[in-house]
């Protein structure tokens, strides 16, 4: 099972995945809504994550793979960028191995062709009967993660 996670600025995504290649299957994505304005908002994210990546612990071979996010002018926001600290944090201690995820590398993992959007692929392949919710706000980033991580 990999634990695919998807930071944004006010949200973290959680696709649990299993399989790899034609056999990759998404058993469930989760969205935890977060604000973190205090410490008391850190440790409250920290725990729920930890919940939530402690589903199937029975199962052998899990992971987390993080798509990584980037700071500076353009990148990730602050919020952001915490939470993916938060879910590795988190990750950590259940003492499941982390694996970052670049953006840049989901073309390929993907099989996009020259020109194609990894979103638009990953929509293709994983959510095309739109049946997973939030899939633009973040839920694609987390599954494509896992599945690079699965083919891997």
């Amino acid at each position: 099972m990999i634990f695919g996670v998807n930071t944004a600025k006010d949200a973290v995504f959680i696709a649990e995945t299993h399989g790899a290649g034609n056999h990759f299957k998404i058993d469930r994505i989760r969205r935890v809504q977060f604000q973190l304005h205090q410490a008391s908002d850190v440790a409250d994210l920290l725990q729920n994550l930890s919940v939530m990546l402690d589903h199937n612990n029975q199962v052998a071979g899990r992971s987390v793979a993080i798509l990584r996010r980037s700071g500076g002018r353009f990148g990730a926001s602050v919020g952001a960028i915490k939470a993916e600290a938060m879910a590795e944090l988190a990750a950590f201690q259940k003492g499941l191995p982390v694996v970052g995820v670049a953006p840049q590398s989901l073309k390929k993992a993907l099989g996009c062709a020259q020109g194609e959007k990894w979103r638009a692929v990953a929509k293709l392949k994983f959510n095309h009967n739109e049946q997973h919710s939030h899939w633009k706000q973040g839920a694609d980033g987390a599954v494509s993660a896992a599945y690079k991580v699965a083919g891997s």
